[in-house]
């Protein structure tokens, strides 16, 4: 099968290629000093033979015998050295330093081109440069400018791109040289931004100020860098003016270009050009590359793993509660059936009571008494929950001598009975609140898995887009992250603190996502920096009123209510009617919705969590109870889930009707089992949902009443609406409050695009 064109690994070659062509021309005599990089080379790994093939070429065109075969002969030694050693797979150590002193002996020995002491101090510079070109070497062919390089390859780099530019001015003169640099200014400043131009500036000017001996061209180059700098941040355009600009300052009020061809100031020009027309669609692509490459990948993937591992974890410890319902459920008692307890019981009469009685035998040959008696009698005994003589037929006392001695021993097993049904009671709903905690765990517990198994994965374009908009801005985030979810995504930054407030942070993140987002969560990390959490903003916003009256003659109220952030687009409220009124009344119901508020803090679904509470309320055996209106608003999907458990209406107001939230379920804690009245409502922007208690109700004749008034109620904000029912209700009472008085409204309204 034939081998595809290895473009990347051709790349690697050609650069060495031009590197020695360059190299061989730095004195003008084919002095050795590319045999320090044809070593440094093979040190990163090319391929000894084709690299001195490449290494030949330029010093073929010397046309001196000399020259190439000294030059021959040391490229071989070094070539056949580090084949040798990669045959044992391993590479030359400092001992490289005596084979290469061994391979320029002929150079040292043969060569005319300078005087003995010269050729040596060629020699040493040759085998000593090696150790900073490998280095050099390894960032140019290996790490390129993908990853973070250290202070070290910075500066061995550096030295490389100095030597390979001195050769560069000797091939093509100063003028194109200083165009080539302020190319490479330019890209620079294109890619990598910040103060790169002026330090890419610097180095660049080393190699012309060694040629000319002279520190002008250093002045030059920064000059160049400067202006690149500044109009780098706002266009090309500008930045390709400002560096023309330059050359032309340059030519007409200095002498810098007088040394130089008449040609010189249009290469700078020239690159200018290109420069400008470098297409878009390539600069996005290689900025790409360059961010993915010099990300901290393994940082990454350690955020991925934990959450990974974290959401595994999550999974297997609900399944854990599943299981756990699972075993409960297959483990529950079953109670003996009324029949079989009616007939124990009538098996333990006959066989403890009247076999014990002189006339047994004489009943029994009259089948006295039957099966039937007995059972009828214990049955009725069950359903009273004791027995008398007089609720025996009279059948059984006119043929039984010792009726009472029957009642008595009946109801001694009657009331052993009871109390191991009430025992078997309490167990049974000790077993269904576990079931419900169970359930109610397992199910927050996948939630949170299913919260943490987001990744941060295929999202770099959209956090490089990001932090571009942001730096526009003139914000400048540290890091960015982005976890895709749908309508969880989630986004974290680290800026500095100054910024947090700044109006254009969210719509910077808004133009890039596509939709409206809120920063959720803020936390310091240092005195200059803190770190946002940013999620999707819900379409619709919310705001509340509350007015309430307490019962007059009363110092505490039996109504209580509540307003639970669940999330960034989901609140819960509730309000909560104690009967009756005082502390006791209060208690019960501020005891209800602290139970209520702390499992819907914990996530457990209504589902869950209104038969736990109701289980635990009836666990008292005072009679304390409380009516329940509770609502779960969604402002992402513009609807409300209610829940009511023996309150009076709850209303929708919108911009055209009233409508009615009803329940008809009894109030919690006094039934075991409680089925509340469930619904859900769509949402619209400006409707109001209005929770009242019973004292508003029973003030108005009827609900017709009420509703009659409400349709009145335009356009209101929530808390004015309150206020305007509470007062109505009040002056229908003749100003007395009956009964505490709560009125809780919400607005829903559209955020508008500013927001």
């Amino acid at each position: 099968m034939k081998k595809s064109f290895d473009l990347k690994k051709f790349g690697k070659y050609f650069l060495t290629f031009i590197g020695y062509c360059l190299f061989s021309l730095i004195d003008g005599n084919h002095s050795p000093y590319a045999i320090s990089l044809f070593t440094a080379n093979l040190f990163v790994g090319l391929k000894p033979i084709t690299s001195l093939v490449l290494l030949m070429i330029p010093f073929i065109f010397s046309g001196s015998v000399t020259v190439i075969l000294t030059t021959l002969f040391a490229g071989g030694i070094i070539a056949v050295t580090f084949l040798i050693y990669r045959k044992y797979k391993r590479l030359p150590s400092f001992e490289i330093v005596g084979f290469m002193a061994v391979a320029l002996t002929p150079y040292a020995t043969f060569s005319t081109a300078y005087s003995l002491p010269l050729r040596l101090t060629v020699c040493a510079v040759t085998v000593l440069s090696t150790f900073v070109l490998t280095s050099a070497s390894r960032v140019i062919l290996l790490k390129g400018i993908k990853y973070r390089l250290e202070k070290d390859d910075i500066i061995s780099a550096s030295i490389l791109l100095i030597i390979c530019g001195y050769g560069l001015i000797i091939a093509f003169g100063e003028g194109f040289y200083l165009a080539v640099a302020v190319f490479f200014v330019l890209l620079s400043s294109l890619f990598f931004g910040s103060l790169t131009p002026l330090l890419t500036g610097i180095i660049a000017s080393f190699a012309l100020s060694f040629f000319r001996f002279d520190l002008t061209p250093i002045a030059v180059l920064c000059i160049y860098a400067s202006v690149i700098c500044a109009c780098g941040e706002y266009s090309r355009l500008l930045t390709a003016i400002g560096t023309v600009s330059v050359t032309a300052v340059l030519y007409l009020f200095s002498n810098y270009f007088a040394p130089l061809s008449a040609y010189s100031p249009f290469f700078t020009a020239i690159s200018s050009a290109v420069y400008l027309f470098i297409p878009d669609r390539s600069v996005k692509k290689a900025k790409s590359k360059l961010r993915i490459y010099r990300t901290e990948g393994l940082g990454r993937y350690a955020v991925n793993l934990c959450r990974n591992t974290l959401s595994g974890k999550l999974f297997e410890i609900s399944a854990v509660f599943d299981e756990m319902a699972s075993s409960i459920q297959k483990l529950k008692d079953r109670s003996p059936s009324d029949e079989t307890v009616t007939a124990g019981i009538s098996d333990e009469i006959l066989i403890s009571v009247c076999s014990r009685c002189q006339s047994f035998k004489q009943c029994r040959r009259k089948k006295f008494p039957s099966d039937e008696e007995l059972k009828k009698i214990v049955g009725l005994g069950l359903a009273k929950g004791s027995l008398s003589v007089s609720d025996l037929p009279k059948s059984f006392t006119e043929k039984c001598k010792f009726p009472e001695e029957v009642v008595l021993f009946a109801n001694k097993l009657l009331a052993r009975y009871k109390s191991v049904s009430e025992e078997k009671e309490a167990l049974s709903e000790s077993r269904e609140l576990i079931l419900k905690h169970t359930d109610g765990l397992s199910k927050t517990l996948k939630a949170m898995a299913g919260e943490m198994s987001k990744q941060l994965s295929e999202s770099k374009q959209v956090e490089n887009n990001i932090a571009d908009n942001l730096l526009s801005c003139g914000i400048y985030a540290k890091e960015v992250a982005f976890y895709r979810g749908g309508d969880s995504d989630e986004l974290y930054l680290i800026i500095p603190k100054s910024e947090l407030f700044n109006p254009f942070l969210i719509k910077a993140i808004n133009e890039k996502l596509g939709y409206k987002t809120v920063i959720a969560h803020n936390q310091p990390i240092s005195e200059e920096l803190c770190a946002i959490t940013v999620r999707r903003a819900p379409t619709l916003d919310a705001v509340f009123g509350i007015a309430r009256k307490t019962k007059s003659e009363s110092s505490k109220s039996g109504d209580t209510h509540s307003i639970i952030k669940l999330n960034e687009g989901k609140f819960m409220i509730a309000l909560n009617d104690g009967m009756g009124s005082g502390e006791s009344a209060e208690d019960t119901s501020a005891t209800a919705l602290s139970l209520v508020e702390s499992f819907y803090r914990a996530g457990l679904s209504s589902e869950s969590i209104l038969p736990i509470v109701n289980k635990i309320l009836t666990f008292s055996r005072e009679d304390n109870f409380t009516a329940m209106d509770l609502g779960v608003v969604d402002l992402f999907a513009k609807k409300a889930d209610f829940v009511k458990i023996g309150s009076p209406y709850s209303f929708i107001l919108t911009k055209d009707s009233v409508k009615i939230i009803e329940g008809n379920s009894l109030p919690l804690g006094i039934l075991d089992e409680m089925r509340p009245t469930t619904c859900t409502a769509e949402l619209s922007s400006g409707d109001v949902i209005m929770l009242v208690s019973d004292g508003i109700t029973d003030a108005f004749a009827s609900s017709s009443d009420l509703i009659a008034y409400l349709s009145e109620q335009r356009a209101l904000n929530p808390k004015t609406l309150a206020d305007n029912v509470l007062e109505k209700a009040l002056f229908l009472s003749q100003g007395t409050a009956k009964d505490d008085m709560t009125v809780f409204c919400v607005r829903v309204f559209q955020k508008s695009e500013n927001e």
